[in-house]
């Protein structure tokens, strides 16, 4: 049977009630734009996940919902990611990644694109990096950067 090991309680950083702003680049499903978010992360399933509850809210008033999964996959040891949101994108695989030097790092394919996440919890900072490949883009460009501050 899995057990709860070290991957699973670095996730244990990411624990708590986060708010903040982040500057969004322009997507073929919305224009740049500058939001404010929540997030919520909690331990779940006696440890063996974290579920994170977002709201993302924009200059223009739209929302942005999403719930995710992080876990591990006990074959491999690295993080997995699942998410669910507000665009109805069926999550599909997960991200995977791992824990670099205190950030965790994730990549997540769809058939949209590429996206590399970069988590980084320090004290009562958090901070949320995206970067993207859209479509047959030849390079990554900067899609979202975070920075939100416990509240919790």
């Amino acid at each position: 049977m899995p057990a709860i090991g070290r991957a699973h309680e670095e996730l244990k950083a990411l624990v708590g009630d986060w708010a903040g702003v982040e500057e969004l680049a322009a997507a073929p499903w919305a224009p740049a734009s500058t939001a404010k978010a929540t997030a919520g992360y909690r331990v779940a399933l006696e440890g063996f996940a974290v579920v994170q509850e977002y709201v993302q809210t924009r200059e223009d008033g739209s929302t942005f919902l999403g719930h995710n999964v992080f876990t591990v996959d006990p074959a491999t040891q690295e993080t997995l990611w699942y998410g669910f949101d507000s665009y109805g994108f069926p999550p599909g695989e997960p991200g995977r990644g791992g824990w670099r030097e205190g950030t965790l790092h994730l990549e997540k394919r769809t058939p949209r694109g590429i996206a590399w996440h970069r988590l980084t919890p320090s004290d009562d900072v958090l901070t949320h990096e995206i970067d993207v490949k859209m479509g047959d883009a030849a390079e990554f460009s900067p899609f979202l950067r975070a920075r939100y501050t416990r509240t919790q």
